[in-house]
Order: structure tokens, then C-alpha cells, then sequence
């Protein structure tokens, strides 16, 4: 995740980080919750990237999303239960929640 091509130390040590999609998402992802091991460094938008990625023809399949990006526009994520998370950096044992958009909010 740096630039140049050199990882720096905090970045070389991985980090994991709980991810816990509900209500239709549960059913594309499989699971009530995943572990997902990233680079320490990593922000909120890249750690739903990495776990996005095996589910993502499901998820554009079921949703008619294409790539992260447009999930992360119409679904809310919260970091520890806080909003406004996408850029923050992820720490060891952080919870990721992703929601169903609220209708009609």
C-alpha cells in the first residue's frame, strides 16, 4: 500500500480485522462474520476491497453493482459502530459492519 514499491515496517506486519455483512449481504457472503488478514496501514476502503473480491460476481450479480466503489455508495458501512469510516485505518480486532441501505433514507 505505500508508494514506491517498498513496504514499510507497519505495513509488513498483518493485521486482522472482522468483517460482518448483514441482512442480504449474509446471504452472498455465506457467513455471519469473516476474519479478513490485511497489511497494517490498511484503511476501511481496503480492507472491503481484499473481502469484496471473491464474492464480487455474486455481488454484482444480486445487485447489478459493479466493483466496490458502487457498494460502498449503496450500502452503510460502520467502523466500531461509527459511520464515516472508509479512509480511517484499521487496527487489530477492528469490526467492520456492512448494512443494507435503509429504504426510502
Amino acid at each position: 500500500f505505500s508508494s514506491g514499491g517498498v513496504m514499510s515496517q507497519q505495513e509488513a506486519k498483518m493485521i486482522l480485522v472482522t468483517l460482518k455483512p448483514h441482512a442480504a449481504l449474509r446471504e452472498v457472503f455465506g457467513r455471519q462474520t469473516m476474519d479478513v488478514s490485511v497489511p497494517g496501514g490498511a484503511t476501511v476502503r481496503q480492507v472491503l476491497d481484499r473481502a469484496i473480491g471473491p464474492f464480487r460476481g455474486r455481488i454484482e450479480q444480486r445487485y447489478g453493482l459493479q466493483g466496490t466503489q458502487e457498494l460502498l455508495k449503496s450500502f452503510v458501512v460502520l467502523l466500531n459502530g461509527l459511520s464515516d469510516c472508509l479512509d480511517r485505518e484499521v487496527k487489530e480486532g477492528d469490526r467492520i459492519e456492512i448494512l443494507d441501505p435503509i429504504p426510502g433514507g
